[in-house]
């Protein structure tokens, strides 16, 4: 079995305050920003880094019994948990386009209307200087 790259903590945050755990594992694209999941919310939310970090602490002895508790609650809650990076693109019907191997028909086109074109394209001046 893979080792579980987790640290377990704890969010000091009023009322907000929750045992938490991190997956060093799972990132949030942005340098600013962590996954944290909350056991009290029972989510995996987006903190940022700035913010959080100062609130965050390491669980003391007498919350050690919250390890199992968070580890359970999180592998549940990441079967159902999309990372922001991650969403789901949303669907676009493709019509197909025609195959090239079909000549374009250039009936239409007349001689003179190609010269024309080609001449005010080119800006070529001759010197008979020589």
């Amino acid at each position: 079995m893979a080792k579980k790259n987790y640290w377990h903590g704890y969010l000091e945050a009023g009322k907000k305050s929750s045992p938490v755990l991190r997956d060093l594992n799972l990132e949030t694209g942005s340098d600013d920003t962590i996954y944290l999941y909350s056991l009290n919310r029972d989510r995996i939310l987006e903190y940022q880094i700035a913010i959080v970090e100062s609130k965050l602490r390491e669980l003391r002895e007498d919350e050690a019994d919250l390890v199992s508790s968070l580890n359970k609650s999180y592998t549940k809650a990441k079967k159902d948990f999309t990372p922001r990076g991650s969403l789901p693109l949303k669907q676009v019907e493709i019509t197909p386009q025609a195959s090239g191997d079909k000549e374009p028909d250039l009936s239409d086109l007349d001689d003179d209307d190609i010269d024309d074109d080609l001449d005010t394209d080119l800006d070529i001046s001759i010197d008979d200087d020589d």
